[in-house]
């Protein structure tokens, strides 16, 4: 090794090492590229790596250990492990792909007749690092529940001591090659954008950070369903926060042209790392493109590109999508501004969350503003307010004891106040046009008796531009018409009431919270009859939770959110989460005493589950409770 002092001596040993197992974890064909950009121009460096990785292939000393070398050595050649060999009680049929974690395998499980991926660690005694990674994520994937995350159904170890998994086979597309086949256009790769989010934010829900978002790892099923696989490298969030855990070689374990710069220069990372990844991913999908250049680059010129380079906006590059009118000119700025957000070199002016991200691509679906933007005055004060915290901080502790008591309950007082003469005079006006609309134009004649209730709803939606100067009034005009034209099977119409009353009440400053969940919820299940399945879960995922949040659990807002969504997913297969969510429900309803169409027909989804799942008793029960 080259001279130097001791310390000198002892940092280049370490990092030797660390070039040589970051070596091991990729495939053999890719070890000399991956050395000779951790090297760059030091080939001395290069070549004690490459001593050691050639003495490793000649089955020196590190793998002479008898059956558990040999075991490695097999699972090093994943043809040996194609066919036939067991891993509890599956048995391997095909190989699907391999990396530098592992051997990934198609395996059968014959007592059951289904398939499952079988995932298989290489070289476990080479590095405990690697192995303890392994573990991690079968723990990760143990704590996530999500149907947008592939599921873990079994983990095991052979008795040489090789380390293995089973997880859900999930046979799709990388996400841009599924947007890219489809030729989706602006909305609809939103829709799956979203979709990712979601995955995305339950392994945040649950501590658990990816650190690898990327095409090949977020597979599209033909039905439209995202499943998010592969944390390899996933993290605790409460790990990473803690000082002292994270090690350069952890950090550079990613794909470059997908990770944060904080990653490529080996800062601290968090969610906001992940939040940068899915930027990266949105402006893939919306440019057809990514945003930098790294192929071929070192780890430390891909960070200076990213740290130094200047971002083009997506909407700049894109020549190919050709989007609606409703991402036209105005959208693609709205479009940019949260692509640019999500990926900002700093990390405090990214969303802090991935739902925060997921709010504004919900909001530019919907046609509202979105909420970020660029160099605001509220963005300028509060960097005030974060340099002078203390002082900042007395002054408005003053200024709330002085004045607080008082001004809080008057608010509340008048806001309170405010609220119920709102509701008051809506549902007034709307009862008013609703009567005139019954009545016809002459009083005294009315309408004429051969008049179809069809005909009038349609006088009544041509009529809802009278009430533009009342927008409130006009949006509950229409929730109620479009329920009217749902429930007689009008979907078009139905669709062209309550989504823009859907729009107006979500965009609200302070929407009522009952509103929100029914709105939401009606127009989930306008979806589900359109069969547009996923969209529907979506909305009644949202209504749900925003119910959830707001609402008492037997308000009987809730209680239809809870219901339909239950329903739905019962219809697409979800059998176990749509039970335990019609039980719900019917558990909320109970106490009333009153039997109401939505308890029928939540008795009638939950006796028809029953029957399709093969309990034939529950199914003759609860048939014979919606009869009686």
């Amino acid at each position: 090794m080259a001279g130097g002092d001791s310390g000198d001596a002892a940092r280049r040993w370490e990092r030797v090492q660390e070039i040589f197992h970051r070596a091991l974890e990729v495939p053999a064909g890719e070890r000399d590229t991956l050395v000779r950009q951790e090297c760059a121009d030091d080939e001395a460096l290069a070549a004690e790596v490459r001593a050691m990785l050639a003495a490793d292939d000649a089955g020196g000393e590190m793998l002479a250990g008898g059956l558990a070398a040999a075991a490695d050595r097999m699972l090093d050649d994943p043809s040996a492990v194609v066919e036939g060999r067991r891993f509890g009680p599956y048995r391997t049929v095909g190989l699907l792909g391999e990396g530098g974690m592992g051997v990934v395998l198609r395996a059968m499980r014959d007592d059951l007749g289904s398939e499952a991926a079988v995932k298989v660690l290489r070289d476990f005694s080479l590095s405990p690092a690697r192995r303890e990674r392994f573990a991690f994520e079968q723990r990760a994937l143990a704590q996530l529940d999500h149907p947008g995350i592939a599921r873990l159904f079994d983990a095991d170890v052979l008795a040489d001591g090789t380390p293995w998994f089973a997880m859900e086979l999930v046979e799709g597309l990388p996400l841009n090659e599924y947007c890219a086949a489809r030729q989706l256009g602006v909305e609809a790769r939103l829709e799956i954008f979203l979709a990712v989010c979601e995955a995305v934010q339950h392994a945040h829900s649950r501590a658990i950070l990816h650190r690898d978002l990327k095409p090949s790892n977020i597979l599209v099923r033909p039905d439209g369903r995202v499943k998010l696989l592969d944390f390899g490298i996933a993290k605790s969030i409460e790990t990473l926060e803690t000082p002292g855990l994270v090690t350069r070689t952890g950090l550079r374990m990613m794909t470059p042209a997908y990770a944060s710069p904080e990653q490529m220069s080996g800062e601290g990372v968090g969610v906001h790392s992940d939040v940068y990844s899915l930027g990266v991913l949105l402006f893939e999908l919306l440019a057809g493109r990514l945003p930098f250049d790294l192929a071929g680059r070192t780890p430390s010129e891909a960070a200076r590109i990213l740290a130094e380079q200047p971002m083009r906006a997506p909407s700049t590059i894109t020549a190919e999508l050709r989007p609606s009118a409703r991402a036209g000119r105005d959208g693609w700025r709205d479009l940019d501004v949260i692509c640019l957000t999500a990926m900002h070199r700093d990390v405090a002016r990214r969303y802090p969350t991935v739902d925060a991200l997921r709010s504004d691509i919900e909001r530019f679906l919907a046609g509202l503003p979105v909420r970020a933007r660029g160099d605001s005055f509220g963005y300028l004060a509060g960097k005030f307010v974060r340099r002078n915290a203390a002082q900042v901080g007395l002054a408005m502790a003053a200024l709330v004891l002085t004045i607080g008591v008082a001004t809080v309950y008057t608010w509340r007082l008048n806001v309170e106040r405010d609220r119920a003469e709102r509701m008051a005079t809506r549902a007034q006006r709307v009862q008013e046009f609703m009567q005139q609309l019954f009545r016809g134009e002459d009083e005294q004649i009315g309408p004429s008796d051969t008049l179809r209730v069809v005909t009038l709803l349609h006088e009544g939606m041509a009529q809802a531009g009278a009430l533009a100067s009342e927008p409130e009034a006009q949006a509950d005009l229409r929730w109620t018409l479009g329920k009217l034209m749902f429930g007689r099977g009008q979907l078009d119409h139905a669709d062209s009431l309550l989504v823009p009353a859907y729009r107006f009440v979500v965009g609200s400053k302070h929407p009522e919270p009952a509103d929100e969940v029914g709105l939401t919820t009606d127009l989930g299940m306008l979806r589900a009859h359109q069969e547009r399945w996923q969209e529907s879960e979506r909305l009644l995922r949202k209504a749900v939770a925003r119910a959830a949040m707001s609402l008492p659990p037997r308000d009987p807002s809730a209680i239809s959110a809870v219901a339909n969504l239950g329903s739905v997913l019962a219809k697409r297969g979800s059998s176990d989460e749509g039970a335990r969510l019609l039980n719900d429900a019917l558990d909320r309803m109970k106490d009333s005493g009153e039997v109401t169409d939505l308890m029928l027909g939540t008795l009638s989804d939950l006796a028809i589950l029953s029957f399709n799942t093969g309990d034939g008793a529950a199914a003759d029960s609860l048939f014979r409770r919606v009869a009686a």
